[in-house]
């Protein structure tokens, strides 16, 4: 059976229509007809669908059946972990973060944040309201995830993943390219990005026992909102997605 993406929201009983190039492919390529079944898949679920009205290059479906609730973590290749800064930057960091493709966004409050965990959560809605509108204005397929803010010490990681923090403290790094040459890009990677002022100590311990590997970036040294946009552009790159 057939499946179409659709970006919006949707339950059951709801009237939507394909995207002109799915419609397309459905009417030339398919040749469905009115009342032929197709699946319809959102982020949140996968739904059984009934072809109601075919115009032109228009193909309308009513959502009969939800069949199955995605795990929203799935297919999570790129978070990146970065440590809260004033409003300005952290929204930029959040824009470009949706037109870049990242997957998905952990804000900390790390010992040398400029915003507290407390103070930052205020901003939640505002930050899912940037993500809604950058994913309409690039028409990225898939929505970043943002994650409500969080303390270093509640910080938990996937053990499956490739974990690099980038830091500029008396710790053992290697280049980032040194590094993806000694792991399988193919697989996730959780990048963690420090503010301004860097990692404290305390900080940098937290990553060591969470596996993290340090890395340093050569060249210019990168401010905060624009180094994790770096690396995962970079490392998008390797993995052939851009």
């Amino acid at each position: 059976m057939e499946r179409f993406f659709i970006r919006h929201k949707l339950q059951e009983g709801d009237i939507t229509h394909l995207s002109d190039k799915d419609s397309s492919f459905a009417i030339n390529t398919l040749k469905l007809n009115i009342e032929d079944v197709v699946e319809i898949e959102n982020y949140q679920y996968i739904f059984l669908a009934i072809v109601t009205h075919i115009q032109k290059n228009s193909v309308e479906v009513e959502i009969r059946e939800m069949i199955e609730e995605k795990d929203v973590l799935d297919g999570i290749d790129t978070t990146i972990i970065q440590s809260l800064s004033n409003d300005s930057k952290f929204n930029f960091f959040i824009e470009k973060s949706v037109e870049i493709g990242i997957d998905r966004i952990v804000p900390i409050e790390s010992k040398y944040s400029l915003r507290s965990k407390n103070k930052a959560i205020k901003d939640y809605g505002l930050w899912r309201k940037i993500i809604k509108d950058a994913v309409e204005q690039s028409r990225t397929l898939k929505s970043t995830i943002i994650e409500k803010p969080i303390k270093i010490t509640e910080l938990s990681v996937d053990e499956g993943s490739n974990k690099i923090c980038l830091a500029t403290e008396n710790v053992q790094t290697s280049s980032l390219s040194q590094y993806v040459k000694a792991v399988n890009i193919k697989k996730p990677f959780v990048i963690a990005i420090g503010p301004e002022k860097g990692w404290s100590e305390s900080d940098i311990e937290i990553f060591k026992d969470l596996g993290f590997s340090f890395i340093k970036l050569e060249g210019n040294m990168l401010r905060t909102e624009t180094a994790g946009l770096v690396i995962g552009s970079i490392l998008k790159y390797l993995k052939g997605d851009i």
